[in-house]
């Protein structure tokens, strides 16, 4: 510090020869000398301000380096005299990205229920393609669920829609209420054409207010579609070919035709080249009827009204399934007029003992009538393996 100070007096003492020399130069005028006089003194005014600054400069340099040996410190900044030094920044917290996002796809616009609609469960009887002899009265049964917002009353009704009518009374009501979501069988009585052929008939369902209405939203017809051709066999009546024009029941109510086999209330099935009790195989075709799967269950199935002639015999040979070997039952040929109550023609106990039996039974007190044969089973006591065999049931002329 004192080193830097003994600067300035020699400062001034150049500064005083060199005006010294300028006063007495030859040929200068005194204002030349005043001007000139006074720079030389701002300039020495100017190197000794430079001088002193550098003088400040080098202390503070002086002092940093050994605030720096004596522990690590930022440099010192300089400030003017005006200025404030600024807080000391707060660091950000730590940035956590976002989960990704999947987008969620608008929900579908909703739609309205019509008020009246229905939709196809299932053939309940005569399913497509079912052969019918030429003339034979049926019944057909469709099951229908009421798909819409409203419920069907009985001021509902079936009605003819297009095809083939076959002499099926139009309209129809309803048995019975059905509120949307629920199940009702629908069923009309047709004959076949008395032509060989395909024939079509459809129908559809008619509210209260006389709209009619069909499947879905496209309000489509449901329909039955038969094959009339007499019997290749030449019977009168063959109820093998026919089984599916009979409505099959149980204690568990409708049965669909064909059934399913093992299903636990009831089924009817057609095997062709039924295997006897013997394991001897049959080049004719026959029906497996098995009751209700309970105690003393039953299944039965009623056919179309045939007009019975003079001299008309039922044939058949009854039996159980090959390997049922628990099958305990009874077969019954029974039948109804009209609405009358059911009456038995003849029954049969089998077992499952390797022999069947052949059966004919004489129709000749029911010649000239109306006649709705039913082809019934029961299980004699627990259903177990009870697979009833109607091996070729028919009716034939003497």
């Amino acid at each position: 510090m004192k080193r830097s100070l003994s600067i300035i007096p020699v400062a001034l003492m150049i500064l005083f020869v060199a005006l010294s020399c300028n006063l007495f130069a030859p040929g200068v005028s005194e204002s030349e000398v005043a001007t000139q006089s006074a720079a030389i003194i701002e300039q020495g005014r100017m190197t000794a301000t430079v001088i002193a600054l550098q003088t400040q400069i080098s202390a503070l340099q002086t002092e940093a380096g050994k605030q720096t040996t004596t522990e690590a410190s930022p440099t010192p900044t300089m400030l003017l005299p005006t200025q404030t030094p600024y807080p000391s920044a707060t660091p950000l917290p730590s940035f956590t990205p976002l989960p990704s996002f999947t987008p969620v796809p608008p929900l579908p616009t909703a739609t309205s229920i019509p008020c009246d609609q229905a939709g196809f469960v299932a053939d309940v009887t005569i399913p497509d393609g079912t052969v019918v002899a030429p003339g034979m009265s049926f019944t057909k049964i469709w099951r229908i669920k009421n798909t819409g917002a409203c419920t069907w009353t009985t001021g509902y009704a079936l009605i003819f829609s297009s095809g083939e009518r076959m002499g099926g009374a139009s309209p129809q009501p309803l048995s019975a209420n059905v509120k949307p979501g629920e199940t009702i069988d629908v069923s009309v009585t047709l004959t076949a054409p008395t032509s060989e052929g395909k024939y079509r008939s459809s129908w559809k369902l008619r509210n209260a207010s006389g709209v009619e209405f069909g499947l879905g939203s496209k309000n489509s017809a449901f329909y039955v579609e038969i094959v009339v051709k007499a019997s290749p066999s030449g019977y009168a009546y063959d109820f093998v070919n026919s089984f599916c024009a009979a409505e099959w029941t149980s204690g568990a109510g409708t049965l669909t035709c064909p059934g399913s086999d093992g299903d636990s209330k009831g089924f009817v099935l057609r095997v062709e080249n039924a295997v006897l009790e013997t394991g001897t195989q049959d080049d004719e075709p026959a029906l497996v009827t098995q009751p209700q799967a309970i105690t003393d269950g039953i299944i039965r199935g009623k056919y179309p009204a045939y007009k019975v002639q003079d001299g008309d015999k039922f044939l058949a040979i009854v039996m159980c399934s090959y390997k049922a070997t628990n099958c305990d039952v009874k077969f019954q040929l029974d039948y109804q007029i009209g609405s009358e109550s059911i009456v038995t023609l003849a029954s049969w106990n089998e077992k499952y003992d390797d022999k069947y039996q052949s059966v004919s039974v004489d129709l000749s007190s029911l010649a000239g009538k109306e006649v709705k044969f039913i082809l019934t089973v029961m299980a004699n006591g627990a259903m177990n393996q009870d697979r009833a065999q109607w091996l070729a049931p028919r009716i034939v002329h003497k």
